[in-house]
């Protein structure tokens, strides 16, 4: 990972929450305020603006940095809870000039880790704790069961589709939403689904480039 890889990576993460933010609005907007959409948009779009300049060494460094950067660029707690997966993630993979299979479980349970340290959210609460979840433990069962770094990062893709869209079924416990109790039944959790689309965008990069 390089100083052109990070902005390139970024801009394909921005144009895919760009293509799918009415759709996460209006998600939102089932559950909540309605912006969430706009809100991590507007959040990425800070951290490339910020990150054009940026050189760094690995991907440790790179993903603190973006992670710090999201963890104030918004006031929504949206902000705070992406910073906090994307730093974690970095922390775990600190030294490492090329990840494999096992770094990358490390890191997606260094990014669960945040979000619950920071979020106070279980496994089942409906939040991107569902979506990124999943995909973590996926990765631990590829290393225990000696996967190639395609099929490992390919299932835990998977897993983390279904952690995304069983959110549907979820009665919401955190934030705002909580307080509509039943009525948030049925509807899928907008920060699941902008994990699992960010998540989308960095495990095709890497499987594509080999």
């Amino acid at each position: 990972m390089n100083y052109c890889d990070l902005n390139s990576l970024l801009r394909k993460i921005l144009r895919v929450l760009e293509e799918k933010q009415v759709e996460l609005n209006r998600m939102d907007a089932n559950i909540g305020d309605g912006d969430h959409g706009r809100t991590i948009v507007n959040a990425f779009r800070n951290v490339l603006k910020q990150t054009q300049d940026f050189k760094y060494e690995n991907a440790a460094e790179g993903l603190i940095k973006i992670g710090r950067i999201l963890a104030f660029s918004t006031g929504a707690a949206a902000g705070p809870l992406f910073g906090s997966a994307f730093m974690e993630a970095g922390k775990k993979v600190k030294g490492k000039e090329k990840l494999i299979l096992e770094n990358w479980a490390d890191a997606l349970k260094g990014a669960a880790e945040g979000v619950i340290k920071r979020g106070k959210a279980n496994i089942g609460d409906k939040t991107m704790l569902d979506t990124l979840h999943p995909a973590a433990e996926a990765l631990v069962n590829s290393v225990q069961e000696g996967d190639s770094l395609e099929q490992g990062l390919t299932k835990a893709l998977e897993m983390a589709k279904k952690g995304m869209e069983s959110t549907k079924d979820l009665i919401s416990k955190r934030g705002r939403s909580s307080r509509l109790g039943e009525r948030t039944k049925g509807h899928i959790d907008p920060g699941a689904a902008s994990s699992y689309y960010i998540l989308e965008v960095i495990i095709k990069n890497c499987l594509e480039k080999g």
